[in-house]
């Protein structure tokens, strides 16, 4: 019996030394090196709310500019451009206003970005008003929005489709559209007095193309979009 004794006793001790006994926590299944920081969420997009898109403000002095506020968001930078001069603005505010002075009689484009004390960011939507400081009869049409190519696209030769898109405050205008193209300064007319927002090019001759869209309303206000680039490739 006390054999047998003995031998279990024997055992028992074995077991434990096998265990990692002795009072060895390092395998204990717990991290100890994680330090990791706190996840910080994304901010969430602002919802514009004046000036109102595609209208016409008559502020005197400074232009007031309101959004909503926005989910996870500590700051707003809100960026306002010049369609014409491409001059642009930008002013970061806790708040969800601000008030910017800007040169009259120019059609402007703004959007604001949120922010937080993580990386990433989430920009509103663009949003574009006139300022006349008085009433006008008529309104140019904004300058277009170059959709296909994108600027700096890279595309294949051959059949090539070049797309805009165009607003104006005065909802009752039509419009007219001519498209200038070359690889110099985008001073070449490829098509004139079209109607559609789109048309089509045929490309054999590789490199770098730059071109703009002229916008005419029925009153003979006239807007240009801006040069614009892309690259033809075999």
């Amino acid at each position: 019996m006390k054999k047998i004794l003995n031998i279990v006793f024997g055992l028992i001790i074995m077991m434990n030394l096998s265990c990692g006994g002795g009072g060895d926590d390092s395998n204990s299944g717990f991290d100890n090196n994680n330090n990791s920081d706190p996840v910080i969420p994304a901010p969430k997009a602002s919802v514009l709310s004046k000036p109102d898109n595609n209208s016409e403000c008559l502020e005197v002095n400074a232009v007031k500019f309101e959004w909503n506020s926005s989910d996870n968001t500590d700051s707003y930078t809100i960026n306002v451009k010049n369609l014409t001069t491409s001059a642009e603005i930008s002013q970061t505010t806790t708040s969800t206003s601000v008030e910017i002075t800007l040169e009259k009689s120019y059609p402007y484009s703004w959007y604001v970005v949120s922010k937080n004390s993580g990386n990433a960011t989430a920009n509103s939507q663009t949003w574009k008003f006139f300022l006349s400081g008085t009433p006008l009869n008529n309104h140019a049409p904004f300058p277009a929005d170059i959709l296909a190519p994108k600027p700096g696209a890279v595309v294949s030769k051959g059949s090539i489709e070049l797309s805009w898109s165009v607003s104006d405050i005065d909802s009752s205008d039509t419009h007219t559209f001519t498209v200038y193209l070359d690889k110099n300064d985008a001073s070449e007319v490829i098509t004139q007095n079209i109607t559609t927002t789109k048309t089509t090019v045929n490309l054999s001759d590789l490199g770098t193309y730059k071109w703009r869209v002229e916008a005419s309303d029925n009153h003979g206000a006239k807007s240009n979009s801006g040069t614009s680039t892309f690259t033809v490739i075999d």
